[in-house]
């Protein structure tokens, strides 16, 4: 077995659930972008055909499925308004349809994650996206450097008040 495998193991099991809510996340939106009429890729089919294997990699009985209606939710009824963010943290020249498809839901659902569940801590999102960008073979600095405007953006004062402590 690799060094993963071990690694993976040793994180508890919520967080585990929550790491695959993120994956599965990542690809129900990812397969959305691909596909006209949008029912054709159902919530329903998806946690019954796809989480199951993204639970299994992590080792988990099932992923975190609160978690995973609250991002992929999220990406459907915000859509223009993260996209905005995301627009507008691009460096000139640059606009959202230059991004790759993999690149722009790995930030779309990490921007809706650090919008709307504040629970979660700016920097578990922040390295959670990043390592699913990095198995993506994404630009790991580029996602890194878009979330961080956003984070910076989104949550001020939690990024404050960790520089206070």
């Amino acid at each position: 077995m690799n060094d993963n495998h071990f690694k993976i193991k040793n994180y508890p099991i919520p967080m585990r659930q929550k790491s695959a809510a993120r994956i599965a996340a990542v690809q129900f939106s990812f397969q959305r972008l691909f596909v006209e009429d949008i029912s054709e890729i159902t919530f329903t089919d998806f946690l019954e055909y796809y989480a199951p294997d993204v639970a299994e990699d992590l080792h988990v009985k099932e992923i975190d499925i609160s978690h995973f209606q609250q991002l992929v939710f999220s990406f459907d009824i915000n859509r223009p308004m993260v996209e905005e963010l995301i627009s507008r943290s691009l460096s000139s020249g640059w606009s959202v349809e230059r991004l790759s498809k993999a690149e722009f839901t790995i930030l779309f659902v990490a921007i809706c994650e650090l919008k709307f569940v504040m629970k979660t801590p700016t920097k578990v999102i922040l390295a959670e996206y990043i390592a699913i960008a990095d198995a993506y073979n994404c630009d790991i600095g580029f996602i890194n450097a878009i979330l961080d405007k956003n984070a910076k953006l989104l949550r001020q004062n939690e990024i404050l008040s960790s520089f206070k402590q």
